[in-house]
């Protein structure tokens, strides 16, 4: 069960980071000169890369890393629990693989 919650979850981001992703094509598009399909597939590469950076807990474990050492305290917790089922390897493999491939796929044609 945890394995299709996962895969529901990366569908999710996928979906989310597509739609963001033609949404921002259009306005490019709309600004200047251009083919659609191909500026959909740099801003695909742009948004998995984006996904890369951010997916993991890396950043929300740095968050509150400040606050904790200005009071000289330790993490409360080692993991942030805040219900995702995908860590950073699965967003880097199950979202931004196929983001950046099907980019890539769009930005060649």
């Amino acid at each position: 069960m945890t394995a299709v919650k996962g895969l529901l979850e990366a569908l999710v981001l996928v979906v989310i980071a597509a739609v963001v992703a033609a949404v921002a094509a259009g306005i490019w598009v709309a600004a200047g000169d251009g083919t659609f399909v191909s500026r959909l597939g740099i801003c695909l590469v742009a948004a998995g890369a984006l996904v890369a950076l951010t997916g993991g807990l890396g950043l929300t474990k740095m968050g509150g890393a400040d606050t904790f050492a200005w009071f000289g305290h330790a993490p409360e917790r080692e993991t942030v629990d805040d219900g995702r089922v995908l860590t950073g390897i699965g967003i880097f493999l199950f979202v931004t693989i196929p983001l950046v491939v099907l980019g890539g796929f769009f930005a060649t044609l």
